[in-house]
């Protein structure tokens, strides 16, 4: 099932796009991600994906995600309290892919 994947970090854009770059999802995509915005909030980040599967986000966040965010965190000296903030997910239909 198709998913729409939403989450708020207290993070700055520049510390998100640090991990990004990390994790070098631009240059290699995860499997399943169909898309990914981000936005800056008075309180941090805003994340929308789109993903094939919840499973599959669950995957690229537990074995590339986390890892690259815990290490650019750790060099920043962002103290990583607590659990991450949960994403949300809802179904997502009708998706239609731009040329």
């Amino acid at each position: 099932m198709t998913v729409l994947m939403q989450m708020d970090l207290p993070l700055t854009r520049e510390d998100v796009e640090a991990v990004g770059a990390d994790v070098e999802s631009a240059k290699n995509p995860p499997d399943g991600l169909l898309v990914h915005v981000m936005t800056e909030t008075a309180n941090g980040v805003h994340i929308v994906d789109v993903w094939e599967s919840q499973a599959q986000f669950e995957k690229f966040r537990d074995d590339r995600l986390m890892p690259s965010m815990m290490k650019v965190m750790t060099e920043r000296g962002i103290p990583m309290d607590g659990p991450p903030p949960e994403p949300t997910f809802d179904e997502a239909f009708d998706v239609v892919r731009g040329r």
